[in-house]
């Protein structure tokens, strides 16, 4: 079997870790078992990554910008500006499909914060750049005049980034009226009809 090119061994430590980190958590997870699940030695994995914190904070970044890249293509052509306000809540990572096991290692970051101070550096750059995405969209939407102007464009993004991590968050515990397609095209729904102008 020909040896895996560096890049492509990089690619694939993180895509192993993304499973395991967003299953067991950064504590939870042994560089052992991070090594074995994805084939190699731990001086292979230690090759690519200075060690378990650096893989961990390597795969938040890489998560967070994969995630936004998805939001942007997601509303590419989307000229419409409700539609395009539609696009923004549906494709939230958060809570679309496409996104929710890539945010369970953001939502397991989360959790970690407390333990290791570093571990908060990269929610934050990711935490921030959401942010400026959504408020940009919705300034946007704003000179358009579909959406409300009573509110600042920076307090209704993180009003939006808010109720998603929390939706986010709890939709994995099945609890019953609060998880599920229907309910979540209603909160959908509702986040529309607060945000856009009457």
């Amino acid at each position: 079997m020909p040896r895996m090119r560096s890049e492509d061994r990089r690619r694939q430590l993180l895509e192993v870790s993304a499973e395991l980190f967003a299953r067991g958590g950064y504590r939870g997870t042994t560089t052992a078992e991070l090594a074995k699940a994805a084939s190699v030695t731990e001086p292979i994995l230690y090759r690519h990554f200075d060690n378990k914190l650096d893989l961990f904070i390597t795969l938040v970044d890489e998560v967070g910008k994969e995630v936004l890249d998805a939001w942007k293509e997601a509303l590419d052509g989307v000229n419409d500006p409700h539609e395009r306000l539609m696009a923004l809540l549906a494709s939230n990572p958060a809570t679309h499909e496409k996104g929710q096991t890539a945010y369970r290692v953001i939502f397991q970051a989360m959790t970690e914060i407390g333990r290791d101070p570093e571990i908060a550096k990269p929610l934050r750059r990711h935490l921030n750049k959401l942010h400026i995405f959504i408020r940009e969209e919705i300034i946007n939407l704003q000179k358009t005049g579909a959406v409300r102007t009573d509110e600042p464009a920076p307090m209704l993004a993180w009003m939006l980034m808010n109720v998603a991590i929390g939706y986010g968050m709890t939709m994995p515990l099945g609890i019953p009226g609060q998880s599920g397609s229907v309910n979540k095209k209603a909160m959908q729904k509702m986040l529309y009809e607060l945000m856009r102008v009457n």
